[in-house]
C-alpha cells in the first residue's frame, strides 16, 4: 500500500516573514497515490525541493492557488527544471486564470510549452489526472488575486488545502467534511484593528472551519511575524485542545504521512 504524505518546503507568509525569509516559502510537495504535486512554489521553492530530497523531474502536477509571488514566484524556474527547458513537458498545471492570462501574468509565454495541460480553474471545477481528482470548491476572497480553495481525492483519501484569503460565512460550506487532512494558511492569530489582516484568515477563523469540517488531522502553516511571535506550536496545542481535533503548527522541512 503507497503512503501518502505532504513535506511542507516553507511555511512563511506574509511579506516580511516572505521577503526577509524568516521562515522558508517553497510551498508543498504531496505525494498522493503515488502522484507528486507542488503546491505553490513561492521564493525558493526550487532550492527547497532539491535540499529536501526531491527533483523537479519527478512532479506530476503543478499547482498555484493564487498569483501573488509568496505562491507563484519560483513557477517558471520550476517549470524550466522540470520540463529540461521545455524539452520534456510537465503533465499539467492547475491555476486561475489571472496566474497564466491578463496584463501581468505569472507564467512566462516561452514556458508554455513546457506544460502539456494549463487547466484554469473556477469555484467547481472537477479536474482527473491518472488515479487523482482535483477540485476547486470555495472560492475566496483575496485583494488582487482571484483564489479558491483546493481539494485532492485519491485512493480514498482527501487532502484539502485552504489558501489565503479573508474569512466570511460561505467559507463554512462548500469544503469536504471528514478529510484526512485539512491545510490552512494560517496568517494572523486574531484580527488586528488597521485591518492589515483584513484579506488573510485568522486562528479564530480557522477554529471555525475546523469545528465545522472535522478533519482527521488539521494543520496551520504560512506564517506571518505576528503568529511567530504568538507561537504556532501553543496555538495549534490549543486548537487542538478545543476543537478535539489533532491541529500540527507545520515547520519548515516537515513531513506528515497520512
Amino acid at each position: 500500500m503507497l503512503k501518502n504524505s505532504i513535506t511542507f518546503l516553507g511555511t512563511g507568509g506574509g511579506r516580511v516573514v516572505v521577503f526577509r525569509q524568516m521562515r522558508h516559502s517553497g510551498g508543498m510537495w504531496l505525494n498522493i497515490e503515488g502522484i507528486n504535486l507542488l503546491i505553490d512554489p513561492g521564493p525558493g521553492s526550487l532550492v527547497r525541493i532539491f535540499e529536501r530530497g526531491f527533483d523537479t523531474k519527478d512532479i506530476d502536477l503543478l499547482v498555484v492557488s493564487h498569483r501573488h509571488l509568496d505562491h507563484s514566484s519560483d513557477l517558471n524556474a520550476v517549470v524550466e527544471s522540470a520540463s529540461e527547458s521545455t524539452k520534456k513537458p510537465l503533465d499539467l498545471l492547475v491555476c486561475p486564470q489571472d496566474v497564466v492570462e491578463g496584463e501581468e501574468p505569472i507564467l512566462l509565454k516561452y514556458l508554455r510549452k513546457g506544460i502539456k495541460k494549463i487547466a484554469v480553474v473556477k469555484e467547481g471545477t472537477l479536474l482527473s489526472y491518472k488515479d487523482l481528482t482535483v477540485k476547486a470548491t470555495v472560492k475566496h476572497i483575496h485583494k488582487g488575486a482571484e483564489t479558491y480553495g483546493l481539494e485532492f481525492h485519491g485512493g480514498g483519501k482527501k487532502v484539502v488545502y485552504v489558501p489565503c484569503g479573508r474569512f466570511y460565512e460561505g467559507m463554512l460550506e462548500g469544503y469536504s467534511e471528514n478529510a484526512d487532512l485539512m491545510i490552512f494558511n494560517t496568517t494572523f492569530p486574531k484580527a488586528i484593528e488597521n485591518g492589515e489582516n483584513t484579506y488573510h484568515l485568522t486562528v479564530p477563523d480557522v477554529e471555525k472551519m475546523v469545528l465545522r469540517y472535522k478533519p482527521k488531522r488539521a494543520v496551520i502553516t504560512h506564517f506571518s511575524v505576528p503568529m511567530l511571535r504568538a507561537d504556532p506550536e501553543k496555538i495549534s496545542a490549543r486548537l487542538s485542545r478545543k476543537t478535539g481535533i489533532p491541529v500540527a503548527s507545520a515547520y519548515d522541512g516537515m513531513k506528515i504521512t497520512f
